[in-house]
């Protein structure tokens, strides 16, 4: 506790200033910007054009923590920087470092009430490209001032300065203090293209698939564990003759006819002239907004907020309902069942 006598001329406890100069002697809060860098590339020549500084400086600056630290931070090997115990254990503590120096940035920013500034958004690939973008010109005629930056959930390095605001993602896994609000669910089918259906057939039973070209989903950043558990029987069938993780690479090579792919009902929607084979295997997943708390100030994120919302609401467009919709019931879309 403070209490007046130890307390200076300009009304700071001096037992805490006294903490927090020892700190600063011990610690350059931007030297682990550095580690953090280093960390998530495992090179200093990485960490270097990722921070836009030279390889000379972030070597530097790394041995200059790593000094006053008295302990290295990573070991230095042919293949890059591998961090070390006390580096590994350091990293969760640096990370949180990270968030809260953004929080203390964006909050004394935080009453921002213009529909206008920079907005970073994190989201699944597909989503983005099939179904975001196509509407990005709607949002951007209503508030012209928005500048969005989008990253897929592969995207690694992301620093201070482009920490997303937004987040959808297929869990809830988040720091305890952000929030996350269903938007709805995706419900993967198996589909193929007309082409590759004439000039192949179709597996009459999902055990024939072994002898078709099956394509699948790996498990990315913002992906479910529970995604290859549940395609895990599909794969136990057969080798994969094409794996990705990205859907944007997936539906390319189904609209060519590269084989058969597990991909989500709206395609019905887009792209009626694919087929669908009903062996009665359906993954669904659900997908979350998450947000930082400080965002609920910024009048721009809660624009591109609502406007996500909007434009995967379920009421009006059954492919994102919870419950599973035969895409038969809003698409021209051709459904095989096989026997």
């Amino acid at each position: 506790m403070c209490d007046i006598e130890t307390k200076s001329q300009f009304g700071e406890c001096k037992d805490c200033m006294t903490g927090i100069d020892k700190i600063s002697r011990l610690v350059n809060w931007d030297d682990f910007s550095v580690f953090l860098a280093i960390s998530k590339t495992g090179s200093i020549s990485k960490a270097a054009v990722l921070m836009g500084r030279t390889q000379p400086t972030i070597s530097k600056r790394i041995e200059n923590l790593e000094a006053r630290l008295g302990t290295p931070l990573f070991t230095r090997t042919p293949s890059g920087m591998v961090a070390t115990e006390i580096g590994k254990a350091m990293l969760t503590h640096a990370s949180a470092m990270n968030r809260s120096a953004a929080s203390m940035e964006r909050m004394a920013n935080g009453y921002d009430k213009a529909k206008t500034g920079d907005v970073f958004v994190r989201c699944l690939d597909g989503l983005i490209t099939d179904w975001l973008m196509p509407r990005l010109a709607n949002l951007q005629e209503k508030h012209e001032g928005l500048n969005l930056s989008f990253y897929t959930q592969n995207t690694s390095g992301l620093t201070t300065e482009n920490e997303p605001d937004l987040a959808v993602q297929f869990n809830t896994t988040k720091p305890m203090d952000f929030v996350a609000r269903q938007l709805g669910t995706l419900h993967y089918v198996p589909m193929v293209s007309r082409g590759y259906k004439e000039k192949n057939g179709i597996p009459r039973r999902m055990e024939d698939a072994v002898n078709y070209h099956l394509m699948y989903l790996r498990r990315s950043g913002l992906v479910v564990d529970t995604w290859e558990k549940k395609s895990s029987a599909l794969r136990a069938l057969a080798t994969p003759s094409l794996s990705a993780n990205s859907c944007a690479v997936l539906l390319s090579a189904v609209l060519n006819g590269a084989g058969i792919s597990m991909l989500p009902t709206y395609m019905a929607k887009l792209h009626p002239e694919l087929i669908m084979f009903d062996y009665g295997v359906v993954y669904s997943y659900n997908f979350w907004l998450v947000r930082a708390p400080h965002t609920a100030r910024l009048a721009r994120v809660n624009t591109v907020a609502d406007w996500m919302t909007d434009v995967f609401s379920p009421t009006d467009q059954p492919w994102f309902q919870q419950d599973y919709i035969r895409p038969s019931e809003f698409s021209d879309m051709e459904i095989i069942r096989p026997h």
